[in-house]
């Protein structure tokens, strides 16, 4: 995918959300199965505090999902949609950043001090680029301490034959109103409910392309991988990464 189709793909997205948001935000109030691997390793360490960089944080769930497991955990959290991510408690630290600009290199992501952990969920299939998603991983295990992890999920949808068919019907009526002849393979557009002409780009990681994405970030391990999530329990895949040195 080129450049200028890439940033056509991501004010989409941004528009999605911003007429969209408060309903999508109430499909997603509950935790995740897939997270619950992550909470016991941030429990684990966490008894004495823990930082957490949350980037793309939404509505904030995870650390609603986090703070009765870990109290004294404190997050940075990071997200476009200022909607979606109020709260008054003083363990959130939310700042404003268009995540998918600074990953294209238009901006930067917020100067933060070195975390123990970093997540980043339901927002990979939102980057148009390879680039970006090379990047998003990096940018997670830079943000975290030696010794610290790095987790975030991939939506693989286009494994799930109703979710496919939705993408390639919503791709197809997203052509007639929009300019999509940069998509590659992997990407699609998707709707919502019965809202017209209202989309949001996403693009679908099969596992050859998640192993390169792995292999391309640098002092760091696989400490887990694995499928969870929808009523096939395998909608989304988990990668968590231990940053080494």
């Amino acid at each position: 995918m080129d450049r200028f189709t890439a940033q056509a793909m991501s004010a989409l997205t941004s528009e999605f959300y911003a007429l969209v948001g408060e309903s999508f935000s109430r499909t997603r109030a509950g935790a995740w199965p897939g997270w619950d691997p992550v909470l016991d390793l941030l429990a684990a360490g966490g008894e004495d505090g823990l930082e957490l960089l949350d980037l793309a944080c939404g509505n904030l769930r995870f650390e609603r999902a986090l703070f009765p497991r870990v109290p004294r955990a404190h997050a940075w959290a990071v997200d476009s949609c200022d909607a979606m991510a109020q709260d008054d408690d003083p363990r959130i630290d939310y700042r404003h950043c268009d995540i998918a600009a600074a990953l294209m290199g238009e901006g930067s992501l917020p100067a933060l001090p070195p975390c123990d952990a970093a997540v980043c969920f339901a927002f990979m299939h939102h980057l148009p680029l390879h680039e970006q998603r090379v990047r998003l991983l990096g940018e997670l295990v830079g943000a975290v301490r030696p010794g610290g992890i790095a987790a975030v999920s991939f939506w693989q949808f286009a494994d799930d034959g109703r979710l496919l068919e939705k993408a390639r019907a919503a791709t197809e009526a997203a052509r007639q109103r929009h300019d999509l002849h940069g998509l590659g393979h992997g990407d699609y557009l998707m709707g919502w409910q019965d809202v017209p002409d209202v989309y949001r780009f996403c693009h679908h990681c099969d596992d050859a392309e998640i192993d390169g994405l792995i292999d391309a970030v640098p002092n760091a391990r696989v400490a887990a991988r694995y499928r969870a999530d929808g009523v096939s329990g395998t909608l989304n895949q988990y990668v968590i990464l231990e940053k080494e040195g």
